[in-house]
């Protein structure tokens, strides 16, 4: 996705269960919840990471690289650390060069 307003979860499940023909109460089954709770737990736009966890085994979906998709950040740290292995690196050749670490 790459709009920056963000699909709801719930809705993204509910399109996938229909893709899938997976009814609610299929769900509900495979879930160990009543259709009713399987319903509410749907209807929400969000979603405990557990219950997301189990949905995208069901659904045999990664719903969390679907939303870590729709995240729009640069993670710093990483050129920080690889600025830092090169500099470790030539700093271990001039230490072995000027005759340390024999």
């Amino acid at each position: 996705m790459t709009s920056n307003k963000t699909i709801p979860i719930n809705e993204l499940i509910l399109s996938e269960m229909k893709k899938q023909e997976v009814s609610i109460s299929a769900m509900a089954k495979k879930l160990g919840l009543s259709i009713n709770a399987t319903y509410n737990t749907l209807k929400k736009p969000d979603i405990q990471t557990d219950r997301l966890t189990q949905i995208s085994e069901i659904l045999q979906v990664n719903f969390f690289k679907i939303l870590a998709g729709d995240l729009n950040i640069e993670n710093p740290i990483d050129p920080q650390i690889e600025k830092l292995t090169t500099e470790n690196k030539i700093l271990k050749e001039v230490i072995r060069l000027l005759g340390g670490n024999k």
